[in-house]
């Protein structure tokens, strides 16, 4: 059973570790971003978003199915488990190699892709980037394992060090010879030892391995979040796939650094709900069913009040946070920072709600919250594009975080863990802190 202190350290680990993870990650992207140009950026976003595309389809649950097992998972599921990741990243690398060869035959018979998805780079940077699926194959179950329980540090400590890792070589390589070859570095040397540290740290080892039984309870589990999987790629990612077609490369890289910055805090947001909040609501469901509700409002209030907080702080000054830390060739990305950031308010409104609806073993409300999002991006983006250019795209990226929320709280309601009142309580603090810092940038600028 897990308790408080338990909870708490957890907490601590995700929230300190992956900080400084975020801190990082923002500190080595203002250098790179003085030492290379802004396209570079505009084309790794898409290589990122096409490799992004080729996990999410591919995706069945295989983390979350450990994690949520009813029972300490034996050596026969874990192998089981393993050997179907490991056949995972084969076929995710043999889809991206298919995928390099389509943009180079028709790089080579002259269609017209534009100035991105013509780069004649990108087969290359497919290829390159699609190993690191591969090697993530063969990484151990000790990070669902040791999820259970709630045992986060080591974990925390092994990704910290494989970002750094990734970044010194990025670093140097950009400052010795500026290239995009210094942001692929990044991603593949991250990859390699974070594979490497999970097998030297922890003792879980696998052979390969096929029980029938088991596959069948893994895609029984897995075929609806198989689906959602898909369907969040599109309603996350499909923005950075319009755009690529609309604007130029300079301008997509513009736009990912404002999505990046904001990324940050959603990131913490999704991270403490996938790796403290999954874990813990799960095993309420197991123990204390009943308390189920409790818990879950008891979770929001505390996590309401500081991401609010911050969320006003963050759409009062995302120009100002721009200006000071980057170059006027990616000041448009403060306006675009600014109301994406809005967006973050859907993201804390919906997503622990979500893993309490999966704790209580309702997987399938993710496909038509999916869809509703999708289908903002893919028929309300351009729709908004049309009548009012790059300003409405951008406003429709973030009304997709909002469209999915009634059918979240329809299904709650139905499993008796919803409470309208709850939901919103705390959103006033939103307007306190804004207003607030407002007349503090104010009297910084005056």
């Amino acid at each position: 059973m897990l308790n408080k202190k338990k909870i708490i350290t957890a907490s601590f680990w995700v929230v300190g570790i992956f900080g400084l993870s975020q801190l990082l990650r923002l500190g080595s992207n203002l250098v790179v971003t003085r030492l290379l140009e802004p396209e570079i950026f505009g084309l790794m976003a898409i290589v990122y978003v096409v490799m992004h595309g080729v996990n999410m389809f591919s995706d069945v649950g295989l983390w979350a199915f450990i994690v949520r097992h009813q029972d300490d998972p034996k050596d026969t599921i874990l192998d089981t488990v393993w050997t179907m990741q490991v056949v995972r990243g084969w076929f995710m690398f043999a889809v991206v190699l298919l995928m390099a060869l389509v943009f180079n035959l028709m790089s080579s018979f002259n269609v017209e892709l534009g100035d991105v998805y013509g780069n004649d780079k990108l087969p290359v940077l497919l290829i390159i980037v699609g190993f690191n699926a591969l090697i993530n194959g063969y990484k151990t179950m000790a990070p669902a394992m040791e999820s259970r329980q709630l045992k986060r540090g080591r974990l925390e400590l092994i990704e910290l060090t494989a970002q750094i890792c990734g970044a010194v070589v990025m670093l140097v390589w950009a400052w010795k010879q500026p290239s995009i070859w210094a942001l692929v570095s990044a991603g593949v040397v991250a990859t390699m030892v974070n594979v490497a540290l999970t097998y030297k740290i922890f003792s879980y080892r696998h052979k390969l391995a096929w029980n029938k039984e088991v596959v069948k309870e893994v895609f029984n589990f897995g075929k609806w979040i198989f689906i959602a999987s898909a369907l969040t790629y599109l309603a996350n990612q499909g923005d950075k796939l319009i755009f690529a077609s609309y604007i130029t490369a300079a301008e997509l890289g513009v736009f990912s650094i404002a999505v990046m910055l904001v990324g940050v805090f959603s990131s913490i947001i999704e991270q403490l709900t996938s790796k403290i909040g999954l874990p813990v609501l799960s095993q309420v469901v197991k123990n204390n069913p009943e308390k189920i509700k409790e818990k879950y409002y008891f979770i929001r209030l505390r996590q309401d009040f500081i991401a609010y907080f911050f969320i006003g702080i963050l759409i009062a000054s995302a120009p100002l946070i721009i200006e000071f830390l980057y170059d006027e060739r990616y000041h448009h990305a403060g306006w675009m920072m600014q109301i994406l950031s809005i967006s973050l308010v859907g993201l804390v409104l919906s997503t622990l709600g979500l893993s309490c609806l999966t704790a209580l073993g309702s997987t399938k409300i993710r496909v038509k919250i999916m869809l509703m999002k999708s289908l903002m991006i893919f028929i309300g983006l351009p729709v908004l594009w049309h009548f009012y250019g790059f300003v409405g795209a951008v406003w429709a990226v973030t009304c997709s975080a909002f469209v999915a929320i009634p059918i979240q709280y329809i299904e709650m309601n139905k499993y008796a863990v919803f409470s309208f009142i709850k939901e919103v309580r705390v959103l006033p603090v939103i307007l306190i802190s804004y207003y607030f810092s407002n007349i503090f940038i104010n009297e910084i600028l005056a």
